[in-house]
C-alpha cells in the first residue's frame, strides 16, 4: 500500500512505498518526477562495509555516489530530469528518457559528467595524500567509461556510432567494442592481479549482460 504525502519539509511532492523485488525487498519513494528506488542490498552492502571496517570498501561506495551525483548535477543544469535513481547492492544507476532527446553538446556532457567528476576527485586526493582513494576514484572512471552494457562508455560509444556510422553497423558495433573491452580488462587484472575464479565468472557476467542489453 502506498502512502500519499501533502508534501515534505521541503514542500516536494512525494509518495512511499515498500514492495518485493526478485531477491530483496525494495523502498520505493517519488521526488517530483523522479521515482527513487533503494533495494535492501544496498542497505546489506554499507552494514558489511562498517562491520568488516573496510575503508576500501566504504571509498569505493563514495566513488560511486560521486560519479552519479556528478552526472545529476549535469542534468540539473542542463534541465534534464531524471526518470528513476536506483540504489542497490552494486551501486547507484540513474535513468532517463529526456537524455536521449537532449542537444549534442548537453548530452555528451551529461553522460560524462561522472567520469570527470571522478578524476578530479582523484587529483584532489592525490595532492591531498590520499592515494587509495585517489585510485579508487581513477578506477571507477575508467570502469564506467568501458563501452560495457548501459555504462557510460557503451551510451557514449553508441551516440556516436549513430551519428557517423551506418545504422546497419551501429549495433555490431557496440556489441564487439563489449566484448573487445570485457577481454581486455580479464587480461589487465590476470597481469596484475593473478589468475582468479571469481574473475573469471565476473567477466563471464558481464558479458552475458552485455549481450542481453545489445
Amino acid at each position: 500500500m502506498t502512502d500519499k504525502l501533502t508534501r515534505d519539509v521541503f514542500d516536494v511532492p512525494c509518495s512511499f512505498s515498500v514492495k518485493p523485488c526478485i531477491l530483496f525487498l525494495m523502498i520505493e519513494f517519488k521526488l517530483k518526477s523522479s521515482r527513487i528506488l533503494i533495494d535492501f542490498s544496498f542497505f546489506a552492502v554499507i552494514a558489511l562495509f562498517l562491520l568488516t571496517n573496510s575503508g576500501f570498501g566504504m571509498a569505493a561506495l563514495c566513488a560511486c555516489g560521486l560519479h552519479e551525483l556528478s552526472h545529476l548535477i549535469m542534468m540539473i543544469i542542463f534541465r534534464v530530469s531524471a526518470d528513476e535513481i536506483l540504489f542497490y547492492g552494486a551501486g547507484i544507476c540513474i535513468s532517463s528518457r529526456e537524455i536521449s532527446r537532449a542537444d549534442k553538446l548537453p548530452r555528451i556532457l551529461i553522460l560524462t559528467a561522472g567520469c570527470a567528476g571522478n578524476i578530479f576527485a582523484a587529483a584532489f586526493l592525490f595532492l591531498m595524500g590520499h592515494n587509495v582513494a585517489a585510485v579508487i576514484n581513477l578506477l571507477t572512471a575508467f570502469f564506467n567509461i568501458l563501452p560495457i552494457g548501459s555504462l557510460d562508455g557503451a551510451q557514449l560509444l553508441k551516440y556516436f556510432a549513430v551519428c557517423y556510422c551506418k545504422p546497419e553497423n551501429v549495433d555490431k558495433i557496440v556489441r564487439f567494442a563489449e566484448i573487445i573491452s570485457a577481454v581486455m580488462l580479464s587480461v589487465i587484472v590476470i597481469l596484475f592481479g593473478g589468475i582468479s575464479i571469481s574473475l573469471t565468472v565476473i567477466i563471464l557476467y558481464i558479458v552475458f549482460i552485455s549481450s542481453i542489453k545489445s
